[in-house]
């Protein structure tokens, strides 16, 4: 089985450890981005390193390698065992709560003897951070809901984790008899951005031995109960997989009812009730509740209700069951449709894959064109480009072009930046140098506790800048981190369509930004968006299916994402 989380986890462990003791944020990052790397191989990391290849993997250099064949060997790592015992507090647990990071836990110990959530409640609660320096927010209540929030996020993943899981039980599941079918349900299927366990449906002849087999997996770490048709078990980080055997004849309504949402059945029982039927997870019956009239699979039970069928990820109750009813359902995206990717970084900044790499990856995908999107200006954390670097930038992209052009190759790189929108409304580099770039990118990087007056001023001043072509992670959040800044979407949206500029979805896991209702009331309002992924290397290219599962999410069809223009179309709307 592959150790690809198992290596990812300890190094994130190890970042935020690392974050908090050392003084050379440089580490850090390092770790964080090897990890975010390798939770994105598509290849074990297990055989790669048997290959002696763990260096070619972008952001590995030979310090990395060694921890990463030490847990590869051991299951953990001596220097986060030994930096745990030092410290005796649970770092992964109070960087949970919203705006506090590693360096505000080691103060929070240092001062006040804070070693869990528990602790940081209890001091609350007894005034005791009241002079404490360290916390953005200071709102007694507040503090403690983003504590009951980090508790209940305790066992959630981001949904690109949950696809890493999905995929491992569908492989134990592949390796077992007597299946003839399995689906994984759930808030999984719907495609939310985190996901707390997965549910999933099998049918088989044989339901006891199935069940049975499953425990048994060598992904199962705990087994919480099993039955003759059902188990709940726990896999790796405790996260728990729901099974269930299903009947054929109830495939559907059951598939139906486990993937909900709750909202979306109780509007579909409803409609059921007034065409004098009953729905349940058993199938459609007659009011007698004897004569099934469907159920076998979710488009004849949709049929049966005079409805279309509905995406899973559209099945939110925003108004699908009548979009259903009058067949005026969406034509959803597809990744198919995306022809080019507009938010990513090299080593011109803080990426770590060259220009090329980048293009050449994207070149694999199938894509027409990219946007180099290195930041720009004075933002030291992310090495931004001055003004000469710039311009040295923009020499390379065009000779890489040209010869894309000699070889007849039908690829094209732009230039772009990503320019920060500073405190006091600026953009962070002069127009003169922002209007010879080919795509630009605004974005607020600091200020997360400003109020929404304030934060709107600073996307007003960039929405109304010329230069400007896409706010990118438009709200700043990051999931299951913090919650972002506080804006006024309506304004946004206002501004977006006065001045004709482009709102982003960022695709990067733990940003998916844009959300879906966001990004469903934008595109509503007839607001144009991007689906990016912000990667810093070529493997996190792959994110960009997360973008589209949330624009789906959205409602989007193929017209109302920027970057399924051709390159040709594309480079007429940026000019207009």
């Amino acid at each position: 089985m592959s150790k690809n989380s198992l290596v990812a986890s300890v190094l994130y462990e190890l970042a935020d450890y690392s974050e908090m003791e050392d003084d050379q944020p440089y580490r850090a990052r390092a770790y964080r981005r090897a990890a975010q790397t390798i939770s994105s191989l598509e290849e074990d990391i297990e055989d790669i390193s048997q290959k002696g290849a763990l260096r070619e993997i972008p952001g590995i250099g030979e310090g990395i390698e060694k921890k990463v064949v030490e847990i590869l060997s051991t299951g953990k790592l001596q220097t986060l065992e030994k930096m745990k015992q030092r410290n005796a507090v649970d770092v992964t647990s109070l960087t949970k709560v919203e705006g506090i990071g590693p360096k505000t836990v080691k103060a929070l110990y240092r001062e006040l003897k804070i070693r869990n959530l528990d602790d940081l409640e209890s001091a609350i609660k007894g005034g005791r951070l009241a002079d404490f320096r360290g916390l953005g927010v200071k709102d007694p209540k507040l503090l403690l809901e983003h504590i009951q929030n980090a508790k209940l996020q305790s066992n959630r993943v981001l949904l690109e984790e949950a696809e890493h899981i999905a995929d491992k039980v569908r492989a134990e599941l592949g390796k077992l008899r007597n299946i003839s079918r399995f689906e994984i349900a759930g808030s999984f299927r719907r495609k939310k951005e985190t996901v707390g366990d997965l549910d999933v449906l099998v049918e088989t002849d044989n339901p006891g031995e199935v069940v049975q087999n499953f425990t048994k997996t060598d992904e199962v770490r705990e087994v919480i109960v099993a039955g003759e048709y059902k188990a709940s078990v726990k896999f790796a980080k405790n996260f728990q997989v729901d099974l269930r055997v299903i009947p054929s004849q109830s495939w559907g309504a059951a598939l139906l009812y486990f993937t909900g949402s709750k909202a979306h059945n109780i509007e579909l029982r409803t409609r059921a009730l007034k065409m004098k039927y009953h729905l349940s997870e058993y199938g459609l019956f007659k009011e007698d509740n004897e004569t099934l009239v469907a159920g076998k699979s979710e488009e004849e039970v949709y049929k049966a209700l005079d409805m279309d069928y509905i995406e899973p990820e559209l099945r939110e109750n925003r108004g699908e069951i009548q979009a259903a009813a009058s067949h005026k359902l969406p034509k959803l995206l597809n990744l198919e449709d995306i022809l080019g990717d507009l938010q990513m970084h090299t080593i011109w900044s803080d990426g770590n894959e060259s220009v090329r790499d980048m293009a050449e990856a994207a070149r694999k995908l199938g894509y027409e064109y990219i946007a180099v999107t290195d930041h720009v200006g004075s933002l030291k954390i992310a090495n931004a480009l001055d003004a000469a670097a710039i311009k040295q930038q923009a020499k390379e992209i065009e000779k890489l072009n040209e010869e894309y052009e000699k070889q007849g190759i039908p690829f094209h790189v732009i230039h772009g930046a990503e320019v920060n929108i500073k405190a006091d409304a600026k953009l962070d580099m002069p127009d003169s140098v922002l209007k010879e770039i080919e795509l630009v990118l605004a974005s607020i990087h600091s200020g997360f506790n400003d109020d929404a007056t304030k934060i709107m001023k600073r996307f007003t001043a960039a929405f109304e800048n010329e230069n400007v072509d896409i706010i990118a992670h438009p709200s700043g959040r990051l999931i299951l981190e913090r919650s972002g800044y506080r804006f006024n979407l309506n304004e946004m949206i206002e501004k977006s369509l006065a001045t004709e500029t482009v709102l982003e979805i960022d695709a990067y896991p733990n940003r998916l930004d844009l959300n879906d209702q966001n990004a469903y009331d934008a595109i509503k309002a007839g607001c144009t968006l991007s689906i990016d992924t912000d990667s810093h290397t070529s493997s996190e290219l792959v994110y960009m299916k997360g973008g589209v599962d949330q624009a789906r999410k959205a409602w989007a069809e193929r017209r109302d994402i920027l970057n399924t223009k051709s390159y040709r179309d594309l480079v007429k709307f940026l000019e207009s």
